[in-house]
Parts: C-alpha cells; structure tokens; sequence
C-alpha cells in the first residue's frame, strides 16, 4: 500500500511539471524531539512578489548521481557560487545524494514562489511559477531534452533533480518534497531576493 501511494504521488508531480524526480530519503529526525513530520504542518512562508525580487533560478543538466552520506557532501559557500560555465559536484537539501553537474544552460527568471501545499500525509509540493519568456525557454528547453535529467540548483546545491518526461508548457515547476520543513527550506531557497 505504502509503494502504491509513493507510485501516486510521484506520478502527480509529473504531470504536474512534466518532469519525473528522483526519490531522496527525508531528512533525519530532529534527535530533540521535534514534531513528526505526519503532524508538522507548513510554515507560513508569503509568496514571492515581482519577479525582479527574485534570483534567477539556475538549471543544470546532471552528468552523474549516487547515493551519498552528509560527510561525503563537498562543502557550498553561498558567498562563492561555482561559475556557470564549470561543472559542479554538490549534494541535494537532505545530504543523501552526491551529483555533479554540467554547466549552466539556463537560468529561470521566477514571478512567483507559493507556498508548501501538503499533497498527502508525508509529501509536500512547492510551486514555483516563471515569466513568460523563462516559460517559453523552458518549454522549448524540455521539448527538445526528453528523458534528461536537469537540475535546479540555489546556493550550489540541488533543490530538486527530475527527469524530463514531457514537454512543460504551463509555465509552472513543482518540487516535492517528504516533509513540512524541507518544503518550507525549498520555497525560501527558491524565493530569495536577488
């Protein structure tokens, strides 16, 4: 039953952004005693406004990834980010899979960013909605790289890494996420202001 609902919920997310993710373990249990993530709820993170408030959000193609440990994540300096023409070897948000990266081939300029929305118990969803020629490079961007895997990346590290299943041409993006807190770091990680 429990492969059955995750099947369902993966599924949602790509029709939803046409993408298909790559499974990541949730994150460690807070050891002090913090609220489950079945009862957390999301925080109240305020949409985005004027997409001129928000960075670009870099797209990468992913060249390798594997299972990984938080002590076999490199260190990231949100101060020094990695050039967009070099490649880049970083871990997602859970520290749970090491990837490395191409170069740059795109960044999506964002108008909004929602806030967590809890799908089912146990699975959140972040919206994040482009301008319309980020839209229609992204459109175009997915129509022509069928079956390959990107990823989207704040601060040099992976907020998300699907595989491109359809063409997108809603103008929208959705991450998932396994629990109320990581969505809430991905909506603020994906809403800073430039």
């Amino acid at each position: 039953m429990g492969t059955r609902r995750l099947t369902s919920v993966l599924l949602l997310g790509a029709v939803m952004c046409g993408c298909h993710s790559t499974q990541h373990r949730p994150p460690p249990s807070n050891p002090t005693g913090g609220a489950s993530p079945r009862s957390a709820s999301p925080t109240t993170t305020p949409s985005a406004a004027p997409a001129a408030n928000i960075q670009p959000l870099p797209v990468r193609p992913v060249q390798k990834s594997q299972p990984a440990s938080p002590t076999k994540c490199p260190a990231t300096d949100p101060a020094a980010p990695a050039a967009p023409a070099s490649v880049l070897v970083t871990c997602d948000l859970a520290k749970t899979t090491v990837y490395t990266l191409g170069p740059e081939t795109m960044r999506l300029t964002l108008t909004r960013v929602d806030r967590p929305e809890s799908l089912t118990s146990g699975f959140y969803e972040v919206s994040l909605t482009m301008d319309s020629s980020s839209a229609a490079a992204w459109a175009a961007y997915t129509a022509a790289h069928l079956k390959d895997h990107v990823a989207f990346v704040r601060d040099d590290i992976v907020l998300e890494a699907p595989i491109i299943e359809e063409q997108v041409t809603s103008g929208k993006i959705a991450l998932t996420t396994q629990t109320a807190q990581a969505a809430d770091q991905l909506a603020q990680l994906a809403g800073r202001g430039a």
